[in-house]
Parts: structure tokens; C-alpha cells; sequence
């Protein structure tokens, strides 16, 4: 299986290089639109597909609940399950080409950027190579998340958006309070990400920093004077803190909002209840209202996601360009992740 894979995959090819993938000065969202060209318009149409496609099946379970099962029609039954199957099916398909997509547009403008990257660093003079580690970790690791993010941004954030559109129009369609309830579930997510970001950012941005200094050191200290190679060992203790800052403070945040979609979908659960003992609404549109809380609940916590990756791959951009331009800020202390290294 994976020899046809390998077959296809050698067929593709990166779109036609830029001139100056990255340029001076430039701001990145800026970058991501002229990175991606046109492209991103014909992602961003799969990925409105994607999302219209995976809204199909929270109405057929309604039907299902409230028409076939209520009915006892088999037949009903039996026509709505394979209209249910065709839309998992159908999802399923758009889905993995928008993917393939995506990765072939980020891969694309990786190697795009490596190119000149690659480039600016065979062009530096003798006295860079004390910093062929950095060099190492910007051709590496950095473009890769950078590259990545420009694949997948704009077309993500429309599948979520349509996504997010489609079930709070048809929730406020079929039982506005519901859909209220769903409403007010969400907004306290949405407030904590936005308010613990910035922290966020701070730990990106110096492990970046952090990272490239031990690229540097690794390069050139451990052969030579043992103070160096304290020095690198300090780095290297210092990374292992703030990652683990990173992920207490990152997978916290997970966890709460995992704690209010569980709440969420059990006030949904209370009040839907409610109202169907007081004659109100249908056990159907109940069930429809827990799967589309789910499926309301999934883009947002993909949205927040994506408000963090840019955040990650901005700060990663801009340290980018300022290595292009000459400026080193893990090594000449002016950089304002400097401060708090050691921390």
C-alpha cells in the first residue's frame, strides 16, 4: 500500500517558485496571502464543501429520531441511514483531498523559502559559521512550522467559520433558547484563550531563541573550552523549563476548555429536556442539538487553535526575516525575548 503511495507522491510537484519568499520588512499576513497565491481561493472552496458536507448529518439524525423511528418506517429508516452513510462517505472524501491540498501548498512554500534561506546562509561570510547552528534550526524547524501554517491558514479558518455558520443558523432556526444556551456555553472559551495568548507568545518566542543558541553552541562549544559546554548544558536545562512551561500552561488551557464543552453540552442536554417535558420541542431536536453543539463546540476550539498557530508562526516569521536581514537577536542580547531566558 505504501509503494502507491510513494508513486503518487513523487507526481507532485511545488508550484512555480516566488521571487524573494521572504522579503525584508514584510508583514506575515501579508506573506501568507502572496506565499499561496490563488491557491488559497481554490482550498478555501473545499473547504466551505467540507464544512456544508459534515452539517448534512446533524439534520438526518433529526429525521431520523422524530420521522422514521416515531413512524416505525422501516423503509424511512433504511433511506435516511443510506443518505447518512453517502454524507460520512462524501465528508470523508473532501476532507482528505482538502488535507492533501493543504500539505502540498505548505510543502511548497517550504521549499520555496529554503531555497533563498539556503541561499542567504552559503552567501554569509566566514565569520557566520559560529552561528551554523542557528542557520540549522531556521532551515529546519522554524520554516516548517511557518511553511505549514501558510498551507493550511486561511482555508482552515474557512471551514470553521462555514462550519460555525451553518449550525448556529440552523440551531436559532429550530429552537432559538437552545441555541442561546449553546451560545453562552462557548463565550467563556473563547475569553480564556484570548486572554492567555499573550503568555503564550512569550514562551514561543524564547524557545525559538533558546533553541537557536543551543544550535550555535552545540556547533562550537563541546569541543572546545569546558565553560562552553556549561554554558550549552545551561541552555539545554533552561529549554527543558520553559517547554514544560509551555505545556502546563498550553494543555491547561486544553483542559478547561474540555471542562466547559462538557458543561455546555449538558446544559444543552438540561434545557432541551425542559423543554420537551413541557411540550415545547421533539426528542429529535434534542439529539440534533447535542451533535450540533459538538459540531459547534469542534470549530471554535479549531479557531482558537488557529488564533494560537498564527501567533506562533508570526513570532517565528519575524525572527525569520530578522535573521535574513542580518540581525541576530540570540546573539546580540537585543531581542526582547532576551530578558527572560533565565528566567
Amino acid at each position: 500500500m505504501s509503494g502507491i503511495f510513494t508513486t503518487i507522491a513523487r507526481r507532485f510537484t511545488p508550484f512555480k517558485p516566488m521571487a524573494d519568499a521572504i522579503r525584508a520588512g514584510e508583514k506575515f499576513p501579508n506573506f501568507v496571502r502572496r506565499a499561496s497565491g490563488m491557491h488559497q481561493v481554490y482550498v478555501s472552496v473545499i473547504a466551505i464543501s467540507v464544512a456544508l458536507a459534515n452539517f448534512i448529518p446533524i439534520d438526518l439524525q433529526r429525521r431520523v429520531v422524530d420521522g422514521a423511528i416515531a413512524d416505525k418506517n422501516v423503509r424511512a429508516l433504511l433511506m435516511l441511514g443510506g443518505l447518512y452513510l453517502a454524507a460520512i462517505l462524501l465528508h470523508a472524501g473532501l476532507k482528505y483531498a482538502l488535507i492533501v491540498y493543504q500539505g502540498w501548498l505548505g510543502e511548497s512554500v517550504v521549499k520555496t523559502a529554503r531555497d533563498q534561506l539556503a541561499l542567504v546562509a552559503t552567501q554569509r561570510s566566514a565569520r557566520e559559521h559560529a552561528r551554523s547552528g542557528q542557520t540549522a534550526s531556521i532551515i529546519g524547524n522554524e520554516i516548517d512550522y511557518v511553511g505549514g501554517f501558510v498551507g493550511t491558514s486561511i482555508s482552515e479558518c474557512v471551514v470553521n467559520v462555514t462550519m460555525m455558520i451553518s449550525v448556529v443558523s440552523y440551531m436559532i432556526y429550530m429552537q432559538p433558547v437552545i441555541a442561546l444556551v449553546s451560545g453562552v456555553s462557548l463565550l467563556p472559551q473563547i475569553l480564556l484563550a484570548l486572554y492567555m495568548q499573550k503568555d503564550l507568545n512569550t514562551l514561543v518566542e524564547r524557545q525559538v531563541v533558546l533553541v537557536r543558541r543551543l544550535g550555535n553552541q552545540a556547533v562550537n562549544s563541546f569541543a572546545s573550552h569546558s565553560t562552553k559546554r556549561r554554558a550549552a548544558f545551561r541552555t539545554i536545562r533552561t529549554i527543558f523549563s520553559n517547554r514544560l512551561e509551555f505545556y502546563l500552561l498550553r494543555f491547561g488551557l486544553k483542559t478547561l476548555l474540555n471542562i466547559a464543552n462538557a458543561a455546555g453540552s449538558l446544559m444543552v442536554l438540561i434545557v432541551g429536556g425542559y423543554l420537551v417535558i413541557r411540550g415545547q420541542t421533539t426528542i429529535g431536536t434534542v439529539v440534533a442539538f447535542i451533535s450540533g453543539f459538538q459540531r459547534l463546540s469542534e470549530p471554535t476550539g479549531e479557531l482558537l487553535d488557529f488564533y494560537r498557530a498564527y501567533w506562533q508562526a508570526k513570532v517565528q516569521f519575524r525572527m525569520i526575516v530578522q535573521w535574513v536581514d542580518g540581525n541576530h537577536p540570540s546573539q546580540t542580547g537585543h531581542s526582547s525575548a532576551q530578558p527572560e531566558l533565565n528566567r
